[in-house]
């Protein structure tokens, strides 16, 4: 088959034009996005970008540490609500080292509401529980061995799963509150001093 200077033009040009929306770049993209994780630059789901980050780590397979942790920031979140809780401590969690997701359950104590929880593995493969509205929940403890915490329907590795899954993004958006902003950022703040 010859092909001929026409063919080759038109081969050519359809090349160059692929190439060129391959390697496309929209103005929006080429533009400089702020630091803040607080702008209009958020992805599509609406969570911050770079959500997780990893600050000194903690002694992450010693219970004792993680009740430590989720204790001793039960005051930072006394004003989020119990979904919001749950984020705000898995994402604190989870920045410190430890292998936490989110349990999820529709029919929470068989009493038809939905209650999302954290479920914290350490490297044994161990599973601990902890409910940071343990305090509104009635729960024997922030790190509850009752047997409604073991039952539940699903379970979310971070927060784009949780809120994907569940169809709620502004349920668990804690640092869209004007106290999670004022947490979010002070650990960007952390998160910069530590990498000096």
């Amino acid at each position: 088959m010859h092909i001929t200077r026409k063919s080759w033009f038109i081969i050519v040009a359809l090349a160059v034009i692929a190439g060129t929306l391959f390697f496309y770049e929209s103005p929006q993209s080429s533009t400089s996005i702020s630091t803040s994780p607080f702008n209009e630059n958020y992805r599509a789901a609406g969570i911050p970008e770079n959500y997780y980050f990893s600050l000194k780590a903690a002694d992450i397979d010693s219970p004792i540490e993680l009740v430590r942790f989720a204790t001793s920031i039960k005051p930072d979140a006394s004003s989020l609500d119990i979904s919001k809780r749950a984020a705000y401590y898995q994402w604190y969690l989870k920045n410190r080292g430890f292998n936490v997701s989110f349990a999820y359950s529709d029919n929470f104590r068989n009493q038809s509401y939905e209650h999302v929880w954290l479920i914290v593995k350490n490297q044994q493969g161990e599973s601990m529980y902890v409910d940071p509205s343990s305090d509104r929940m009635k729960a024997d403890s922030i790190c509850p061995t009752t047997p409604e915490y073991k039952s539940y329907q699903k379970t979310f590795k971070d927060i784009n799963e949780l809120c994907s899954h569940t169809g709620y993004i502004d349920k668990y958006a804690w640092w869209k509150t004007s106290r999670g902003k004022e947490l979010f950022e002070s650990s960007i703040v952390l998160l910069k001093k530590e990498q000096l």
